[in-house]
């Protein structure tokens, strides 16, 4: 990626900041993790960011790993019936496995244990 490219790609990032983030009450209000998973121009400056670091146009959104939170077990367990795999993990931003896996350990266990 040639430096011109390099240019364009952050002008473009601080251009999204600009208009989009610097007013967003979101933002302001809670935290950045917020900003990186559920705005959709949170994720194209993370997608133009990953050019930059990578040097190409071809860059797959990253997957979330680690610790299931309670919030993703509730929603998993409680959509499991309505949505297929696929379709759980692209909500909840986690590999296609790594839902099947965590579903058969829910099921396994007979469900969630700690609801609140």
């Amino acid at each position: 990626m040639t430096r011109k490219e390099k240019k364009q790609i952050r002008l473009q990032i601080i251009n999204l900041f600009d208009t989009h983030c610097s007013s967003c009450g979101e933002r302001n209000e809670s935290s950045s993790s917020l900003c990186l998973t559920a705005c959709p121009i949170g994720k194209q400056m993370r997608r133009l960011s990953s050019m930059l670091e990578q040097g190409s146009i071809a860059v797959e959104e990253i997957k979330k790993k680690g610790k299931w939170t309670a919030e993703e077990e509730f929603y998993l367990w409680h959509h499991r019936n309505t949505l297929n795999v696929d379709q759980l993990a692209e909500k909840l931003n986690r590999d296609e496995q790594s839902v099947y896996t965590k579903l058969w350990h829910l099921k396994k266990k007979g469900g969630i244990q700690h609801v609140s």
